[in-house]
């Protein structure tokens, strides 16, 4: 049986990562921005400022969402590398040589500590 897959870039390898890894395809779309609009309508008198601090509520989340996913299809694809029947020595070696998605842990980080700060925005108003 032959499984599909996704091409994923890891420093100077790319990798075939196997169809339905882990993060290759994101969350569903839209997941965060549900969640934010469901507690918009739960809080009863909200004003402008409030509406606000929910709208970038929901882009935080959709940027850690990102960020989150590249690292997931990062770690399938060595996970993919590691496991597949042309594994070597070099490839294991190029793989080990960084290159990875090292910016997208610190935008992880941001878009956490900015929701961690919107939740208590909220929490302070409601």
């Amino acid at each position: 049986m032959r499984h599909s897959s996704a091409a994923v870039r890891l420093g100077e390898v790319e990798v075939l990562a196997p169809e339905g890894a882990v993060g290759l395809a994101g969350p569903p779309e839209g997941q965060g921005a549900d969640a934010v609009e469901a507690l918009r309508r739960r809080l009863a008198g909200t004003t402008a400022k409030e509406h606000v601090v929910l709208d970038f509520l929901a882009d935080d989340l959709r940027e850690a969402r990102q960020a989150l996913s590249i690292l997931q299809a990062y770690l399938g694809g060595i996970e993919a590398t590691v496991g597949g029947a042309d594994v070597s020595p070099q490839r294991l070696a190029a793989l080990s040589q960084g290159g990875g998605p090292g910016g997208q842990i610190d935008l992880l980080a941001e878009a956490l500590a900015s929701v961690r700060r919107r939740l208590a925005q909220v929490a302070a108003r409601m």
